[in-house]
């Protein structure tokens, strides 16, 4: 989940490993949209192991200066098994 605060009207954009099993992710959710399921190329990313990487400049993820809320959970945390991407 992640958030650009610093600009108004940016989404609420969530992913996870239940609509995208494999990487690159590209299946999201716009909790406060109209259109909430969708996907886009715009807002490629990876999940990991260890959390996710980014794969774009688009300013709801990846603008220089701006402030950004995000949460990242783990399926299997502390796990010495855990599963890479």
């Amino acid at each position: 989940m992640i958030k650009n605060s610093s600009a108004s009207g940016d989404s609420w954009v969530m992913h996870d490993t239940a609509r995208n099993t494999y990487n690159v992710v590209d299946a999201l959710l716009m909790a406060n949209q109209s259109t909430q399921e969708t996907t886009s190329t715009n807002y490629y990313h990876d999940i990991l192991s260890n959390g996710f990487k980014l794969r774009t400049a688009l300013s709801a993820y990846n603008s220089n200066g701006a402030t950004y809320i995000y949460a990242a959970f783990a399926e299997n945390p502390f796990a010495l098994n855990a599963r890479a991407r």
